[in-house]
């Protein structure tokens, strides 16, 4: 019985020694891998900081303004038009008429006609029901004189504001206009 008695504390000792190594390199690796995985956001973090310092927040007609993964804009004309629509009851003390081109860089349909707005002195404008684009464009393909019109009423600082549809979390591209 001795003998038994002895084997089993052995095995004991054994088993119990085995599970605090165990405990102690996982917990090592835990470490490790945290610190990995800090380092690496953190370099993630500095690398989208730079990425975001070096895109513009505010652009002209003509810049070609690249949302990553979703679309390419170019504001090719922003100007004042005197066409009204005789059903429509806004209005408006004026029409603004942008046109503009856009790339699908997705991997799926982009609705456009729904990307742009208009600020006049920090104010949404409504759109105005001229000729106004709406569809679609498939992956890696482009249109070129997208129109919308905007009915502007009030004075102020006129700015577009563009963001594709399906770009949730982008922030949106500003675009200055002095027409």
């Amino acid at each position: 019985m001795n003998k038994t008695k002895k084997w089993l504390a052995l095995g004991f000792s054994f088993l119990s020694v085995s599970v605090l190594v165990a405990c102690g390199n996982s917990e090592k690796s835990s470490k490790s891998s945290s610190n990995e995985v800090k380092t690496e956001q953190s370099s993630t973090k500095e690398t989208k900081t730079e990425e975001s310092s070096e895109k513009k927040s505010t652009y002209s007609v003509g810049d070609k303004i690249v949302f990553e993964k979703f679309a390419e804009y170019t504001i090719t004309n922003v100007e004042w038009s005197d066409e009204r629509n005789e059903f429509d009851d806004t209005n408006p003390d004026k029409v603004l008429k942008v046109t503009y081109n856009v790339k699908n860089l997705s991997d799926k349909d982009m609705p456009v006609g729904i990307d742009i707005d208009l600020y006049v002195g920090g104010n949404k404008m409504e759109n105005y029901a001229n000729e106004h684009t709406m569809g679609s464009i498939t992956p890696g393909r482009s249109m070129e004189g997208a129109v919308e019109h905007f009915g502007v009423k009030g004075e102020g600082d006129l700015e577009l504001e563009i963001k594709p549809f399906s770009a949730f979390g982008e922030k949106p591209a500003i675009v200055s206009v002095d027409v």
